[in-house]
């Protein structure tokens, strides 16, 4: 091989692959799946707070309710099997936890005592679980320390970062959620996600991060901050109700915008009630809405990401379809009412049965 071919395969090694902003946003993607509606995609997260603060009370009831099919406070989920490792807990504890929860137990939740560390073979552990329990959508690991690899690397991060990704990898994969329970740092810091116990290279490689804190240990109430990539920052007012021995919702801080959701969902099921089909542009659908809720005030591009971000509550909560599709360079979006096939003209752009053309919505 020549000089001036190796330097040309060198080069052709060394370019970036990139895509230009007009294809990107052409392009048909997959929508985000979300397990918890809004506040919980897929991908690896994070649930700290102090020591016997009540995170496995609350990791405990999030799998019992996806397991169900029920909400999480004001949030809908999709049922699924979930699985529980309990770690620091004997089946006793689980069995007395579980009964203080729920007075029957799913058969689609699944709790171990026991797991290798990462560097021992849990990473097959889960690989193996996952391919007898296809249709698990959330894994809770109580806590992530009892998993970690007892390592002597002086570069913490590089170490924590590592760790954490080799759990991200199997979350992106198989599309699910990993939610590692851990705790937090006793120094105080204004950003509850500086609390985090560890180096950046935990809370810089998870997808999102749920911070328990309480104001003081003797009180029942506590504020859960939420944040992550996918998820919109959220200060959730909770309490332990310890009757039932479940956290329940207060209220929504300021900066929650969910409230903005219910109200377009609403509109929308009413809308597909009575006409079945609705097809048209995002601005045209906002228009529909509007006549039914004078109250929805968003942007089309907002309303885009708000419907595409609910795609599976739509379908097995509100039993709506929706697809969209780009018909002589205007892209169209279409809902239609379970149980109907096919809207007549536009080339016959059919919203049933064919899954791999939906893609975001956009105006």
């Amino acid at each position: 091989m020549g000089i001036m071919e190796k330097e040309n395969m060198k080069e052709e090694v060394l370019k970036l692959n990139v895509i230009d902003g007009k294809t990107l946003l052409e392009m048909e993607v997959k929508p985000l799946k979300y397990v918890i509606s809004k506040i919980m995609p897929t991908g690896l997260h994070i649930l700290a707070g102090s020591p016997k603060i009540g995170k496995s009370w609350l990791a405990l009831w999030i799998c019992n309710q996806i397991s169900k099919g029920e909400k999480v406070w004001d949030f809908e989920t999709i049922k699924s099997s979930t699985l529980y490792l309990s770690l620091e807990d004997t089946i006793e504890r689980i069995h007395f936890r579980l009964s203080h929860i729920t007075e029957e137990g799913s058969e689609q939740s699944f709790y171990s005592t026991e797991a290798k560390e990462l560097s021992k073979g849990l990473e097959v552990q889960i690989e193996n679980f996952l391919k007898e329990y296809p249709d698990t959508s959330l894994i809770t690991i109580d806590t992530f320390q009892r998993i970690r690899d007892n390592s002597n690397d002086k570069n913490a991060y590089a170490s924590d970062y590592d760790e954490v990704r080799k759990l991200k990898v199997i979350a992106d994969t198989h599309d699910i959620a990993i939610l590692l329970v851990h705790h937090l740092r006793k120094m105080q810091d204004s950003d509850p996600v500086n609390m985090v116990s560890g180096s950046t290279g935990i809370i810089g490689a998870v997808d999102g991060i749920y911070i328990l804190e309480k104001e003081s240990r003797t009180e029942n109430k506590a504020k859960l901050h939420i944040t992550g990539r996918d998820i919109e920052d959220m200060l959730l007012s909770i309490e332990f109700d310890k009757e039932e021995s479940v956290w329940k919702l207060i209220s929504y801080g300021d900066n929650s915008n969910t409230s903005k959701e219910e109200p377009i969902l609403t509109a929308l099921k009413k809308l597909i009630t009575e006409k079945k089909i609705f097809q048209g542009t995002s601005k045209e659908l906002l228009a529909e809405l509007k006549k039914i809720d004078t109250s929805i005030t968003v942007k089309p591009n907002v309303l885009a990401r708000i419907l595409n971000s609910n795609k599976e509550l739509l379908k097995n909560k509100k039993a709506i379809n929706y697809q969209s599709k780009k018909i002589n360079g205007i892209k169209l979006v279409c809902f239609t009412s379970l149980g109907v096939d096919s809207v007549d003209g536009a080339d016959n752009f059919l919203c049933m049965g064919n899954e791999e053309k939906i893609e975001n919505i956009d105006p």
